[in-house]
């Protein structure tokens, strides 16, 4: 029946509007829905500056194959983009002035052959250029990495000094790990709060509590919002000659309901997760590699040490740490305790010291959301978990160094 009637009504459809014009009526306006760019868009250029290296992102529509060498080392570095017709948002600037010692300036350009990227390094150095599939909220990006000149070894030279200072002091050190960073915002709560800045927040303010107890250096694995991958957090840790690892996160769940609240602490599972929930929360910590462009690695190194008796003391006094912390958390009576769990994260995954992960509160909690953007709830979960570190290092034994060693340490941020 839809097959003949539409056929009538586009043969008298002008007769109408003829028929109504020549009486001095008017059809009613049809809305007009705006245009939809057609073919592929630029939907964002942005830069990530971190102390070792800076990040270019291009946030494309859909996917594109980008001309340019894989990596290199040059002063400047041209990315062609032969998409047809290649749009940009308005948004998008066509230029960025990045400035921060790696990279100068960005300069893209749209036309109907394509894209051009252009890009100008302070000096001559190494690049990486690389695409990402979308991935949930992620578009499809082209990623341009480029290394700051001399880093490496200013890096080596800075871990270094740490560990060679906490070998003349005793003085014990507290790697912190912010999770996330970067690329890698982390879970998302309501009102804008990113778990990439809560992390960071507490992370800072433990390591400040940390620093000002005699014989203990809380040292910061990134301070500020780069990102790092998963495996280079516990290295970091292990070239510093760090005594304990602690990773900071806030939680979420995929749908939450009242049941989502309070802390918990985990420490690695060799054996699989606690149950379905702590596999699927390691899974979602684990995939900040993938949001990162960072290669899958093997874990030929955790096959290698399985059964061997440091894994097992590392495991004990990871157990140990996270209960102290946890029983030091548990004195803020606004969040509930969930416990100390067990889960196979991957930046647990070192053996050269005890590491937990701290899942401070549900950021996709309202409730729990608006403590995790307050400064003073930040500085009291750091003022906690220091407390928790302090016990530690009383239950298990480890003695601290010389209490006027604060003043010969190096600083985080040496």
């Amino acid at each position: 029946m839809e097959g003949m009637i539409q056929p009538v009504k586009r043969s008298i459809l002008p007769g109408i509007a003829l028929a109504l014009t020549l009486a001095g009526m008017a059809l009613p306006a049809r809305a007009v829905s705006p245009a939809r760019p057609r073919g592929t868009s630029v939907t964002g250029l942005r830069a990530w500056s971190a102390p070792s290296s800076t990040r270019l992102v291009l946030d494309f529509t859909s996917d594109v194959t980008p001309v340019a060498p894989d990596s290199g080392e040059a002063t400047s570095l041209v990315v062609s983009i032969p998409t047809p017709a290649l749009g940009k948002d308005p948004e998008v600037p066509g230029s960025l002035n990045v400035s921060d010692g790696t990279v100068d300036s960005v300069r893209l350009t749209t036309s109907a052959e394509g894209g051009r990227l252009e890009v100008w390094f302070r000096e001559r150095t190494s690049f990486h250029v690389f695409t990402l599939a979308p991935d949930e909220d992620k578009p499809f990006r082209l990623v341009v990495d480029v290394a700051r000149p001399g880093a490496a070894a200013e890096e080596a030279a800075r871990l270094a000094r740490i560990a060679t200072t906490k070998v003349q002091t005793r003085t014990r050190i507290v790697a912190v790990d912010a999770g996330h960073g970067g690329e890698d915002p982390g879970a998302r709560g309501p009102h804008g709060v990113i778990e990439k800045r809560v992390t960071l927040a507490v992370a800072r303010a433990l390591v400040a509590d940390l620093n000002r107890m005699p014989g203990i250096q809380g040292v910061l694995t990134r301070d500020g919002d780069y990102f790092i991958p998963l495996h280079d957090r516990y290295r970091i840790a292990e070239r510093m000659k760090a005594d304990i690892f602690i990773s900071i996160h806030a939680n979420s769940s995929r749908r939450w309901t009242r049941r989502d609240r309070g802390s918990e602490v985990y420490f690695l599972s060799l054996t699989g997760a606690s149950d379905q929930a702590d596999k699927d929360l390691a899974d979602l910590e684990n995939a900040a590699d993938m949001i990162g462009g960072v290669p899958k690695q093997a874990e030929d190194d955790l096959v290698n040490i399985l059964y061997d008796v440091k894994r097992s003391s590392a495991l004990e006094r990871s157990q140990l740490l996270a209960e102290s912390l946890l029983d030091n958390m548990a004195a803020d009576r606004r969040l509930e305790s969930r416990g100390v769990k067990q889960a196979g994260f991957a930046v647990l995954k070192s053996v050269e010291f005890p590491s937990v992960l701290v899942e401070t509160a549900f950021i996709n909690n309202p409730a729990e959301a608006k403590l995790l953007a307050s400064p003073d709830f930040q500085r009291q979960m750091g003022h906690q978990l220091a407390a928790g570190v302090k016990e530690f290092f009383s239950r298990s034994g480890i003695g601290l160094g010389d209490p006027g060693a604060a003043g010969k340490r190096a600083t985080s941020r040496d």
